[in-house]
């Protein structure tokens, strides 16, 4: 069956600010990762997002949380943020750069952050009520690579190295389950009673068991295999600003192995190795090798530096020598 109903993109085109958009539009999900320049996002679009997923804070990728902030004011929302430390103390002098003295009439903003901290996940709150003064909420050891998750969508996360610890994402819908709407149309089912067999299905701990049906009973593998069927979900990725070395090409290739999307940078040539080691950046057969190691099915590549000016086509024919599937 058909992947999951979403779109993804990049912001910018592909020598400018990095950072991609998911949209699912079925949950009321809009996640942002990293945040440079978005002038191009609609604003409405802006005034939907609710989760932020922030690689670090040059400014190439923070710069646009003023914008998002502007867009965000007079609508009540709790936008969710992620990172890496410093951010929370980043995004406490974003809104403090601001002067808040008419915040009662205003509808309550609040930005809830979660950042990674040498083996923590530290939880912050900033509250538009409260001038967004910098409140703790909680502390917890990591004690896996998931950053954020619910019953829908899970986001991965693995520490990288750009001369200073940065963040890699991995964005994974989860594999569901659904009923076939014909095959249920038959069956003397209503309301409740439709999600109770749902439920039921979904349970792999009710191998074995038994569900009634009008009277009679019928066993949970001969119902799935009749009634139900598993739409495959959806592994997108998104690495940036990262220098090529052993541990972070095996971390890299842990966090992304088997994405449908890899979007991964390719700053530089391979001609210009040099250049990107020193700059803590990947080269265009770098790029290609860890999309190959990591068996993505597409590789879509940005962040090309400007001293190629526009010349995207002889950056993607590098890549498109050592992995074909990319744009």
């Amino acid at each position: 069956m058909g992947k999951p109903r979403l779109k993804h993109y990049l912001i910018n085109d592909k020598h400018e600010d990095p950072g991609i958009v998911i949209e699912i539009d079925s949950l009321g999900e809009y996640l942002l990762f990293d945040i440079g320049n978005i002038r191009k996002l609609d604003r409405h679009l802006i005034k939907k997002i609710n989760k932020i997923f922030i690689t670090h804070t040059h400014m190439d990728h923070f710069i646009g949380f003023d914008s998002l902030l502007r867009n965000k004011l007079g609508k009540e929302q709790t936008v969710e943020v992620f990172g890496i430390s410093p951010l929370a103390d980043n995004v406490y002098c974003k809104l403090q750069g601001y002067t808040w003295n008419l915040v009662e009439y205003e509808p309550r903003l609040v930005f809830r952050l979660t950042q990674y901290n040498e083996g923590l996940l530290e939880t912050f709150q900033y509250d538009i009520k409260k001038k967004f003064a910098k409140d703790f909420i909680s502390e917890k050891k990591a004690e896996s690579d998931i950053i954020y998750e619910n019953p829908f969508y899970r986001v991965r996360y693995a520490v990288l190295d750009h001369k200073i610890p940065v963040m890699g994402y991995s964005f994974e819908y989860k594999d569901r389950l659904l009923l076939k709407k014909d095959k249920i149309n038959q069956l003397p089912l209503k309301g409740r009673e439709i999600g109770e067999f749902k439920q039921f299905l979904e349970d792999e701990n009710n191998i074995g068991k038994e569900f009634i049906i009008d009277g009679k009973s019928f066993r949970w593998e001969q119902l799935r295999e009749q009634f139900s069927y598993i739409q495959k979900g959806i592994k997108i990725s998104y690495i940036t600003d990262v220098v090529f070395s052993q541990e972070n090409v095996e971390k890299i290739i842990n966090l992304v192995k088997g994405s449908d999307v890899l979007y991964c940078e390719s700053v530089f040539l391979s001609e210009d190795k040099e250049q990107a080691s020193k700059v803590y950046h990947l080269t265009t057969d770098q790029t290609a090798f860890i999309a190959k190691e990591a068996e993505v099915k597409k590789l879509v590549v940005f962040h090309f530096s400007r001293r190629y000016g526009n010349n995207r086509e002889k950056i993607l024919e590098e890549i498109r020598q050592l992995f074909p599937e990319v744009e």
